[in-house]
């Protein structure tokens, strides 16, 4: 799962307010192979690098995800 994480935190960051469905359709274009994605997103959100709500994710913007590497505007 560790390989995962990082490239999951990606395709939210690139993608905010993604659902599950459209982040296991997006992985494969980064690259990720774990199917397990849930688990995945699970422990980001209880590591506080994800926000979850309405079963729609943000990355927590802090680290390289700071707001000047994606700016999205606000919506």
């Amino acid at each position: 799962m560790n390989a995962e994480y990082g490239p999951v935190l990606d395709i939210v960051a690139e993608n905010p307010g993604t659902t599950l469905e459209e982040i296991t359709e997006l992985e494969a274009d980064h690259g990720v192979i774990d199917t397990d994605i849930p688990d995945v997103l699970s422990v980001a959100v209880s590591n506080d690098d994800l926000l979850e709500f309405d079963d729609r994710y943000w990355v927590m913007r802090k680290g390289k995800y700071r707001f000047h590497r994606y700016d999205h505007p606000e919506t």
